[in-house]
Order: C-alpha cells, then structure tokens, then sequence
C-alpha cells in the first residue's frame, strides 16, 4: 500500500473532462487499496478526486488550514479532516508521509505545492515519485519549462528521474504501480 498525496485545483476548469477524470482516477487510486492525503476540500477537481477515492472505499485524509475551510468548503465526508494554522503547516503534514504524488490539472495552489515538491526531492528531503497527470496536455507548459531548465544548466537531468508524465489515468496507474 501506498500513500498518495493529491493535488487538484479548488474549482472545476472550462472542460467537463477534468472533473470526470479526477474522480476516475481517485476512484483507480482507491480501489487498488492505496491511502489519500489531498487539500481537503470537497469542491472542484480535489472534490471530485477524493469523492471517486470514498467510493472506492479508500482511506481519505484532508489537509486544509482554517482560513480556507470556509473558503474551500472542507470535506466532511472523508475518514480524516485535519484542521491547521497556516499553509505551511498544511503543505508539510501533507507531504510528510507520502509516497507518492498525483499532480491534476489546478491553479497556483496546486503548481506551488508540485514546485515545492520537486524541489524538496531534489534536495532530498523528499523520496517520493511525483506522478504528474498531464490531461488534455495541461501541464505540457510545465514539462517545457523543466526541460528548458535542465537545457539551461540550472538542474542535472537526474533531478527529474523521480518525475512521471501521463496522459491518460490508466498510464498514471500503470506507472504508479511500477515505481517504488
């Protein structure tokens, strides 16, 4: 069993297939026994990830500090909703004990928590694989710009062995169970 960390944006985006997909694949990630962490809210793609991951019978805990509760409407229906004072607090907890990450299409929240991410297991204060769901090729800018980073000279290629791209959920989960 693994331990996922989730990022997703706090609302829906333009297309209907970001919703469907995100609950699909909480929905993949759940049925196959793995437990959640995400942002805690229960509305847009984190919303409709965590929802497929409950109904597949996962272990789902949210993260989310108070100022945003009201804001992002914390789950009530997850097994665990934890409450902190700050986002870094909230960022921490969240990372702490995950194996993994699953990065879904989302706003800056969600590319500030994956660059963080990267950065922490650049650094090595993280070992985790960072499974980076690239729908409708959404985070094909960021691909780019990682790229032109290591063309630049400014991180080893090395520093991106632990990052998967995938297109479809069905690739995320084909990769996410070869990783270890």
């Amino acid at each position: 069993m693994k331990t996922i960390c989730a990022f997703a944006g706090a609302a829906k985006g333009r297309s209907p297939q970001f919703s469907s997909e995100a609950y699909r694949l909480g929905q993949m990630i759940g049925a196959r026994g793995h437990k959640i962490i995400y942002g805690g809210g229960r509305t847009g793609l984190m919303g409709a990830f965590a929802d497929g991951a409950l109904s597949a019978g996962a272990d789902v805990t949210g993260i989310i500090p108070e100022f945003l509760d009201n804001h992002e409407v914390g789950h009530k229906g997850i097994g665990e909703l934890i409450i902190t004072n700050t986002m870094h607090e909230r960022k921490s907890s969240m990372y702490k004990d995950a194996t993994d990450f699953v990065v879904l299409p989302g706003g800056l929240g969600s590319l500030d928590e994956t660059m963080e991410v990267l950065t922490w297991c650049q650094l090595k204060l993280l070992n985790a694989k960072v499974h980076i769901f690239d729908l409708d090729g959404y985070w094909q800018p960021l691909h780019e710009m990682l790229s032109h980073i290591v063309e630049q000279g400014f991180m080893h290629s090395t520093n991106l062995d632990y990052v998967f791209w995938a297109k479809t959920a069905d690739e995320l989960i084909d990769k996410l169970e070869d990783t270890h």
